[in-house]
């Protein structure tokens, strides 16, 4: 019987096979990834032209975010990892957030909130508030962090960033966020909001 190749032929070849599926796979990543450029690129320039951003710092975040609710007349959608009420301190700035969503959903304005599950020990307090004085409140679903800090007033107006609703991110933290003037980013974020309050209530969160 005749013998096969040797085995340097036969390893070469493989590695030759190997190589050659591994282009391939990175041709194919490669050609993903320039059309995910391309569309970002797109959406980027979409929204640049009328985007005005702000950026806020530290404890410039607590007047800017309530100056937005107190003046809000048609909506105010957020989504907080961590939203702390504590109503025995008078000092907290969080409260005034707090309740500054009550007095506007109190007003006409139409007012929900999303608040990540496993802060509940933290955040109960607040959601109760929120029960209690009408405004839409829910847990996000399990099985899922939702560590979004956002804020959409109006319809245009995106506060975003790593603000918490507490009183240590808003009084002592190193925090940035920035305030997107945008209907079209609010648009997005409102879609995004949807989504996850969907993914919410249908789960009883």
């Amino acid at each position: 019987m005749g013998r096969g190749p040797p085995k340097s032929t036969a390893v070469l070849t493989l590695m030759v096979i190997l190589l050659t599926a591994a282009l391939a796979f990175l041709y194919t990543a490669y050609s993903d990834l320039q059309e995910r450029y391309r569309e970002l690129k797109h959406n980027y320039e979409a929204l640049a032209p009328e985007a005005d951003v702000i950026i806020i710092n530290d404890r410039d975040y607590y007047s800017v975010a309530k100056e937005l609710i107190e003046a809000a007349n048609e909506s105010v959608y957020i989504i907080m990892y961590v939203l702390k009420y504590d109503p025995g301190d008078p000092d907290d700035p969080a409260n005034a957030l707090v309740w500054a969503l009550g007095n506007a959903s109190a007003r006409g304005v139409e007012v929900a909130v999303i608040i990540e599950g496993e802060t509940a020990e933290t955040s109960e307090a607040a959601y109760n508030y929120f029960m209690k004085v009408g405004v839409n409140a829910t847990w996000d679903r399990e099985g899922v962090r939702t560590h979004c800090k956002l804020v959409v007033v109006d319809r245009y107006l995106v506060l975003v960033g790593s603000h918490n609703w507490t009183e240590s991110a808003l009084s002592y933290n190193h925090e940035t966020s920035v305030l997107i003037r945008s209907e079209k980013a609010a648009e997005a974020e409102i879609r995004y909001f949807n989504q996850i309050w969907a993914e919410a209530t249908a789960t009883g969160g």
